[in-house]
């Protein structure tokens, strides 16, 4: 099940996949330096396996519940998907997490 709660990206089925909807948070906002728009990564559910494409450098992976982090891994250069603790059920905010920003978006397992 998805739960697609961001704008800007269609939901799209791939085989067994379904696309997640992803947007990024950062706390600078407009600044005097105008900065190109952040390409968004690829995010596909499929069961408890969550695999990204386009997402570069290091990064880390947090699952949270209401304000509540349940689940937390490091993604490194390479890497192209995570699975996720079978324990888990419900509604979730996943986030990539870097310096000053992080890319985020919602799933239901």
């Amino acid at each position: 099940m998805l739960s697609a709660a961001m704008c800007g990206m269609s939901t799209v089925c791939h085989a067994e996949q379904e696309e997640v909807e992803v947007n990024i948070y950062d706390p600078v906002g407009e600044s005097p330096v105008h900065r190109t728009p952040a390409l968004l990564p690829t995010v596909y559910i499929d069961g408890f396996t969550l695999s990204f494409e386009d997402l570069w450098g290091e990064y880390m992976l947090q699952i949270i519940q209401g304000n509540t982090v349940v689940y937390s891994t490091a993604i490194v250069p390479g890497m192209t998907y995570v699975n996720l603790p079978s324990t888990l059920s419900g509604s979730y905010e996943f986030r990539f997490v870097a310096d000053t920003y992080y890319y985020y978006g919602y799933i239901d397992l």
